[in-house]
């Protein structure tokens, strides 16, 4: 069973092993100066008690298996982007980030779009947004180190 909760300072440590275990790859692929491998614990920290940032745990049967974060630009702001999604690599491909970003939105009742930007290369980032109901926006832009972004959005009812 996939639910999630709100980080707390007590999950912070072996949160931001997660993270960086789950990038590590995209590290090694892109050397990308803002890959969240590089991140240690007081990037998670800094954004607890911001009122624009949004970090839930991703659990399986109650073991802590990765994390989502959302931000806002500000509080009144009816639009979320989704800024990091993570698992741990032996808990991939099981349809657990689609899980968690569908219960994510249910944490944001107000919300009427949701965004997200990945590198578009990443064939297996696109089919799990998708299969979460984004859509390719068709935008797209180079970050460096060769990156390039493809944004994709979801319209909430």
């Amino acid at each position: 069973m996939i639910t999630i909760r709100q980080v707390e300072q007590s999950d912070v440590d072996l949160l931001s092993a997660l993270q960086k275990e789950a990038f590590q790859p995209l590290w090694e692929k892109y050397h990308d100066s803002h890959n969240p491998y590089l991140r240690g614990p007081q990037d998670i920290t800094s954004r607890l008690d911001s009122p624009l940032f949004h970090y839930y745990c991703i659990l399986k049967n109650n073991e802590l298996v990765g994390g989502i974060l959302y931000a806002n630009s500000d509080t009144a702001s009816k639009e979320y982007y989704l800024q990091r999604l993570f698992i741990a690599p032996q808990h991939q491909h099981q349809g657990l980030a689609r899980m968690a970003i569908l219960l994510c939105e249910k944490e944001f009742e107000k919300a009427q779009i949701f965004t997200v930007d990945f590198p578009e290369d990443l064939d297996k980032n696109r089919r799990c947004y998708i299969s979460a109901g984004f859509r390719d926006t068709g935008i797209r832009e180079e970050i460096g180190s060769g990156i390039v972004l493809a944004r994709f959005e979801k319209l909430m009812r």
